[in-house]
């Protein structure tokens, strides 16, 4: 039994009509000729539609690729005669999302979002402070060279 269905698992399956003409050969020789002769007509009948069907498939990819390159001519086609107007169209429609994109983000612009980094831009600008004591002792110290070298009168 194990090698019967070894062998049926290697052999490739039959088709209905295969099947049909297998059972008319069995029904023949069980002496049905008469049954016999419509289980092969079944079986033409069978095969017959199976070709149509084959044709039938094969045309109807014949037209899918027909009015695929169809299409794609008429498309090269409407490109070559309104390709600078669908172009000219298509810049216009995005300059217009830029200016509404620009024009909304400027509408809701609120400056207080960028407090902190103006406030980082005003500092890397200006000079440190000095503390008062620091700018005292400058100015002693530049009057101090000043006066080192003058000589002063005093008219009272």
């Amino acid at each position: 039994m194990e090698n019967l269905n070894i062998e049926t698992q290697t052999e490739t399956q039959e088709t209905g009509a295969e099947y049909l003409r297998r059972l008319a050969g069995d029904t023949r020789e069980a002496g049905q000729t008469a049954t016999a002769f419509d289980i092969e007509a079944a079986a033409d009948k069978i095969e017959k539609q199976e070709k149509e069907l084959a044709e039938l498939r094969r045309d109807k990819q014949a037209i899918v690729d027909s009015r695929r390159e169809d299409n794609d001519r008429l498309a090269a086609a409407l490109i070559a005669v309104m390709g600078d107007r669908i172009e000219s169209i298509a810049e216009r429609v995005a300059g217009d999302a830029a200016s509404d994109a620009a024009r909304e983000e400027i509408e809701n612009f609120d400056i207080s979002q960028f407090e902190y980094e103006i406030g980082e831009m005003i500092d890397d600008r200006t000079p440190d402070r000095q503390d008062e004591d620091e700018q005292r002792e400058a100015v002693e110290s530049i009057v101090k060279e000043v006066l080192a070298g003058a000589t002063l009168t005093i008219d009272i």
